[in-house]
């Protein structure tokens, strides 16, 4: 038995289910646009630490490890090797070249504060050992350890590179240094 209008139906709605079945055209993306899920800055704490924005930082996948980085100041050259790909390292890079002035720490860190704008989504924390390129959330600062002895996992330091020039960077200690990507 025939039911009047199946026909119609059929035909109507035939096409509309293969459409919804089919692939996307090569020039659409089957996946949604991915939205960054507002969350608590990590330095909300200290009305001096720099804002997040993504907006500034190069484009993930890019390829910064590897990447050398150049700490010079006059004979003192420090050469830093990019371990980590992540929206903190992005930003350092993106704020080069710019010249800082280093100061001693705790008798284990040079520390210096950029002006460019950190972007710590994300971020992980570090067991600091001598010879890392840290970035300390808090204060928004760059530095080395040059001493990590006592040094305990810290969610407030993000690591950003490496370098085995230990001396060198006990050297940096009130010189003005110029970083730059090494060319």
């Amino acid at each position: 038995m025939r039911l009047p209008g199946t026909a119609a139906y059929t035909a109507i709605t035939l096409p509309l289910l293969l459409a919804g079945c089919s692939t996307p055209p090569a020039d659409e993306s089957s996946t949604p646009p991915r939205t960054e899920a507002a969350s608590p800055s990590r330095s909300a704490e200290s009305s001096a630490a720099p804002s997040s924005r993504a907006s500034e930082s190069p484009v993930p996948g890019t390829g910064v490890v590897g990447t050398v980085v150049h700490f010079s100041a006059g004979e003192v050259v420090v050469k830093v090797v990019i371990v980590e790909d992540n929206p903190t390292t992005r930003s350092f890079i993106a704020m080069l070249p710019m010249t800082l002035e280093f100061s001693d720490y705790g008798s284990k860190e040079k520390v210096a504060t950029p002006t460019g704008e950190w972007d710590f989504a994300d971020a992980e924390g570090l067991n600091p050992e001598a010879g890392d390129l840290f970035s300390y959330m808090p204060w928004g600062n760059l530095g080395f350890f040059y001493n990590a002895e006592g040094n305990t996992f810290s969610n407030d330091l993000t690591k950003i590179g490496e370098s085995e020039d230990i001396v060198q960077i006990k050297l940096l200690d009130g010189q003005q240094v110029t970083i730059a990507v090494a060319g």
